[in-house]
């Protein structure tokens, strides 16, 4: 039976050890083993406050 399953990513570039939103969701689907045809949806969103700006992604896959 499948399952939905959804991933959040995060990205502010403030540290130096932060990875951008793609190297994230490539780095989770390539440990996870997550294929193409698994993949629902992914909804990207930005928003800046205080001069920081906030970039995330929502990514919705299904499960074997």
């Amino acid at each position: 039976m499948e399952k939905i399953k959804t991933k959040h990513f995060q990205y502010t570039g403030l540290d130096d050890f932060d990875k951008s939103i793609d190297e994230q969701m490539n780095e989770f689907l390539e440990s996870e083993n997550i294929s193409a045809e698994q993949l629902i949806s992914i909804k990207y969103s930005a928003h800046s406050l205080g001069g920081i700006s906030t970039y995330t992604a929502l990514l919705v896959y299904k499960t074997k």
